[in-house]
């Protein structure tokens, strides 16, 4: 399997603590991967159709939901976990923290073989990425 290559842009961004101007970087994708195209790709070499991958995709993932609604963790097998969590704000005292203030969230968490992709992906800059829209060196 050919390693992953991403193309990096420098893009300006406020930096949330101190409000001031800087720059990060964000990855240059190669657009989205459709779920119908995914469920066609996936089905290919089997006996079941686009329509019935599709199916069965929805299907899983319809009771990964109502795992997540029960309260479970939901191993997606090779495709890592999804785990209930919430957001919060830090609070020095217990009492200052307000159930009202705290956000449900789901986090993800690839499995090894995801996370491995895209550790040892290599990067390059992509055209155009420095500030002033010239290449990067």
């Amino acid at each position: 399997m050919p390693k992953l290559k991403l193309k990096v842009l420098m893009a300006k961004h406020q930096n949330p603590n101190t409000k001031k101007m800087g720059y990060l970087a964000r990855i240059v994708t190669n657009g989205t991967a459709d779920y119908e195209d995914i469920a066609k790709e996936a089905g290919r070499n089997t006996t079941l159709n686009e329509m019935e991958m599709q199916l069965a995709i929805a299907l899983f993932m319809r009771e990964a939901a109502t795992k997540i609604r029960q309260g479970y963790i939901v191993d997606m097998g090779p495709m890592g976990k999804l785990y209930p969590c919430c957001n919060s704000r830090w609070v020095e005292q217990p009492d200052d923290l307000e159930l009202d203030e705290i956000k449900p969230s789901l986090y993800y968490r690839p499995s090894e073989d995801l996370a491995s992709a895209i550790r040892s992906a290599t990067l390059q800059w992509a055209k155009g990425s420095s500030p002033e829209g010239g290449k990067k060196d």
